[in-house]
């Protein structure tokens, strides 16, 4: 390698993660790509006149791989003001009443939710009266304006989550006290005479109230899309992400956004997008499987950029809120997907289509894989699918005998540990101790030869906090340990985040590890995640973020 073809050599500890779990001391990159991986004296060696050399005290890792990312939504979080640390209702009318001062008179004003951000647990439990203000409370403090204070996603918080609107606002969206949701889990409250009390209340993780019920209440624009993406981008990348696999879906509303960006260069991501179908009828599937969807046939097509492949198809879901969906699709509120709801038999059907068409399969088990694991394996005694990756998303808990199933499959698993250990860990301390060791099972996933890789679900999108729950297995409000067995080594911790989730976008031999000829993808992080221990992994800090040889975060 000729020194004056070198553009940066980063110093510090190096872990490879190479088949030898090689620890090394510098690394030289040219282009976008590592050239070579070394002892410090040797690489500075080939240093250039061009070249520029960043020393860190700190620790450089492969970039972290989000499996699981729902990215964009991070973004959007910041296109609604916030109601800010509120603990009553006089602050949030205060809050309302500030914005109607600053707002034209008949504007909306949309808030975000009630409670601390980011994950606004407990909604109006945060508040003195532990409950959403009302209508009428919400018109003295915007009598001029139609007033909506947002519900969160019941995936970045917990259900049942909020929405509060003043009179205006209902009346804007056709609401009285007539009106009944025509959403299963979607309530309509009201007070003892019956009339509406403005409060709407989500029993539902998928977000179907506003689709639903509230048409007039104002939708991210496509701009808005593209900006929040952006916003989202930048945030991921200073916790030190430089891929994202988005294998729940993305509307074709998101994916155009996401192309928009790519075309532009303004898409310093590596995104693999995974296509969320719009089709309302079996005819419609089976047309856009075979005409529509070629595209995303086998790894997909694309670039090492902006890579578009497989289809979402959904398991089981709440059949109203699918179809109040499937009136206006590009209507997604908080979500990047199309909502389905399949019975096992139509599951079924749709997944011997994909395989006819070389289409792979993704879908949310939760803790049904013992349901999907018999109609996978006939779909594959008559289209092998052991070979085309299809996967398995969002898995929550399985028993022994079924995680063993998968390998013959060649099924991929995603897991969201900081989710189902640590937001809702409380669901399985019913189970036994060794039934707890197999929820979020990334350590028996692993030992078994499936693949798996973890995300982090944006909820919070920081790898570390993913990592954390993957080592420690912490329930959050009793501290409790959830099947202490279950615990992951700080070495797959490290890699289920970052090398294993290359797999998932056919990249296993340009992504993930630091060695010659893959891609610079590099996060230097402010201390070593293999020496810190699970409790204090978010106290590292990320110092720079490098994507194909151009830092995207901190830097030189």
């Amino acid at each position: 390698m000729s020194p004056h073809n070198i553009d940066y050599i980063l110093t510090g500890k190096v872990i490879t993660l190479d088949a030898a779990g090689s620890i090394a001391e510098a690394v030289a990159v040219a282009g976008d790509r590592i050239v070579a991986v070394g002892e410090r004296r040797e690489i500075l060696e080939l240093k250039g006149s061009q070249t520029r050399v960043t020393e860190t005290s700190g620790t450089i890792i492969p970039g972290f791989n989000d499996a699981h990312a729902h990215m964009d939504t991070e973004g959007l979080r910041d296109h609604f003001p916030s109601l800010g640390h509120v603990r009553s209702i006089a602050n949030v009318l205060a809050r309302i009443s500030e914005l109607a001062r600053a707002t034209p008179r008949g504007e909306w004003i949309v808030t975000m939710p009630v409670g601390d951000a980011p994950f606004y647990f407990g909604g109006p439990i945060v508040l003195r009266e532990r409950r959403m203000p009302t209508r009428e409370e919400l018109d003295r403090a915007a009598p001029d304006h139609p007033v909506c204070i947002l519900p969160p996603s019941g995936y970045w918080s917990l259900v049942p989550c909020y929405t509060a609107l003043n009179s205006l606002a209902l009346k804007l969206n056709g609401l009285d006290r007539n009106s009944m949701s025509p959403v299963e889990g979607v309530e309509l409250e009201r007070d003892v005479a019956g009339d509406l009390t403005g409060v709407i209340v989500e029993h539902n993780y998928p977000d179907s109230a506003q689709i639903a019920l509230l048409p007039a209440v104002p939708r991210f624009s496509l701009q808005d899309r593209r900006d929040g993406i952006l916003r989202s981008v930048r945030a991921y990348h200073t916790v030190g992400t430089t891929s994202v696999y988005e294998g729940h879906g993305c509307a074709p509303e998101v994916i155009g956004a996401y192309r928009d960006l790519w075309q532009a260069g303004d898409l310093t991501m590596r995104m693999h997008l995974v296509v969320s179908p719009t089709w309302a009828t079996d005819d419609e599937a089976e047309l856009m499987m075979r005409d529509w969807l070629s595209h995303a046939r086998g790894a997909g097509i694309g670039d090492a950029t902006l890579r578009i492949g497989g289809i979402f198809v959904g398991y089981g879901g709440e059949p109203t809120a699918a179809r109040a969906a499937r009136i206006d699709p590009a209507d997604l509120g908080w979500s990047c997907y199309i909502k389905h709801a399949n019975e096992p038999a139509h599951f079924e059907m749709l997944c011997m289509l994909a395989a006819a068409h070389d289409l792979r399969i993704h879908t949310i088990a939760v803790d049904k894989l013992y349901e999907l694991l018999p109609i996978f394996e006939r779909v594959h005694a008559v289209h092998d699918i052991s070979r085309r990756r299809w996967v398995v998303e969002h898995m929550s808990h399985a028993s022994a005998s079924d995680l063993a199933r998968l390998k013959a499959l060649g099924i991929g698993v995603t897991l969201i540990p900081d989710y189902h250990v640590w937001k809702v860990g409380t669901r399985f301390f019913p189970l036994s101790e060794a039934d707890r060791e197999l929820v979020s099972p990334t350590a028996q996933l692993d030992a078994l030869g499936v693949p798996v890789a973890c995300g982090t679900d944006n909820s919070p999108f920081n790898p570390l906090a993913t990592m954390r729950a993957m080592r420690t297995r912490r329930e959050r409000t009793t501290g409790e340990v959830l099947g202490a067995g279950g615990r992951t080594s700080a070495e797959l911790a490290l890699r289920a985040m970052t090398q294993n989730g290359a797999w998932f976008s056919f990249e296993e031999n340009v992504k993930g590890r630091i060695m010659p000829g893959y891609f610079a993808d590099l996060a230097v992080l402010s201390g070593c995640p293999l020496a810190t221990p699970g409790e204090e992994l978010e106290t590292l800090s990320c110092l720079a973020t490098m994507v194909g040889g151009r830092f995207v975060h901190g830097g030189v």
